[in-house]
């Protein structure tokens, strides 16, 4: 995951998308929601550029992230079931920026609408940044769902395309989807890292099964990567980035 955090930062070209403040004289900051932080990284990476940020990391599970005394001041991470039928009180109204990413592989039954639902509950009801910044800029602004998607991954995926609608659902507004290339010069790269997926959802997955598919899995990817090498060549991975606005 921190691997392909960087890659990743070198495929968008931005480690916050465009469309999103970055204003660091707003009073208090921007109060920004990392859901399925895994380790922590890009919250990390947010926290470092935004110092007057409030960052909170929320995850499943939590123990892949450093402990508090290694995270700087205005970053914090705490446990949340994304997919809950109700999330906690305390986290509705909240965040101007919602940021997800990674979760393809944990949609279930191809419909993220319980998630977008929570996503949607933790953004703000009232942002002093909507009206300052919408004078400013003809981009959204404020009250920002931001997810990263990548595309080339195990299960079904038909609800990505449909995202838009899925936001529209929500309430949301002018939703976007965009599609970026890996940079042909870090596709080598990508490619050792996407195997390396592969390798490690055998262990952490498919043994659990007791069915042979992990070890069957692990043989694919060896060859795969030796293949790669003999003939030089790899996959291409897109990303898929969606936006969304809370309206008001």
């Amino acid at each position: 995951l921190n691997f392909q955090h960087y890659l990743w930062k070198e495929q968008l070209g931005y480690l916050i998308h465009p469309c999103i403040p970055q204003d660091q004289d707003q009073e208090g900051g921007l109060k920004i929601a990392d859901v399925g932080t895994g380790t922590g990284v890009w919250l990390l990476d947010v926290a470092k550029k935004l110092p007057s940020a409030q960052c909170h990391g929320f995850d499943i599970d939590t123990s892949h992230v450093p402990g508090p005394k290694w995270l700087p001041p205005n970053m914090s991470v705490e446990k949340l079931d994304a997919f809950a039928d109700e999330i906690p009180s305390e986290l509705i109204g909240v965040y101007d920026v919602v940021h997800v990413g990674v979760f393809v592989l944990v949609v279930r039954n191809n419909d993220p609408g319980k998630l977008v639902r929570n996503l949607f509950r933790m953004l703000s009801t009232s942002s002093p940044l909507c009206a300052a910044a919408a004078a400013a800029a003809a981009k959204p602004r404020g009250r920002i769902i931001f997810m990263k998607i990548w595309e080339d991954s195990l299960g079904p995926k038909g609800w990505i395309e449909s995202l838009p609608d899925i936001f529209s659902r929500y309430g949301m507004e002018e939703s976007r989807l965009e599609r970026v290339k890996m940079p042909e010069a870090y596709a080598k790269y990508d490619n050792d890292k996407s195997l390396s997926t592969f390798e490690d959802f055998s262990h952490a997955v498919l043994d659990a099964r007791e069915k042979g598919e992990g070890a069957l899995l692990r043989e694919l990817v060896d060859r795969a990567h030796e293949e790669c090498y003999q003939i030089d060549c790899c996959t291409q991975v897109d990303m898929i980035v969606a936006t969304a606005k809370k309206p008001g």
